[in-house]
């Protein structure tokens, strides 16, 4: 899921139970986050790596909290800046530079 208003990348937590012992990039997050219902969660974890997106490397970091199903990565704000994303409200589409 892609978010201009989310202000971090996100991964949620039952899709990191699945990877968490495939992938390194693990660490402590301090990220209290403010959800759009208003409340305030902590972070479990965060990774730290190399995301890749149609053909695009970028750092990022994603804070793992739980979406409530709603999406199993969010490309937030940092990283569609990192990515140079383009979202063209006109006919809902983003493209990156």
């Amino acid at each position: 899921l892609m978010d201009g208003g989310a202000m971090v990348a996100g991964l949620d937590e039952k899709l990191y139970e699945k990877v968490k012992d495939q992938i390194s990039g693990w660490e402590p997050s301090t990220k209290h986050l403010r959800m759009a219902n208003g409340t305030i969660i902590q972070a479990r974890v965060q990774w730290r790596g190399k995301v890749v997106f149609q053909g695009v490397e970028v750092d990022g970091v994603l804070q793992v909290f739980n979406s409530g199903g709603s999406w199993d990565v969010l490309f937030g704000k940092p990283l569609l800046r990192a990515f140079g994303v383009v979202h063209d409200f006109g006919d809902d589409s983003v493209t990156v530079k």
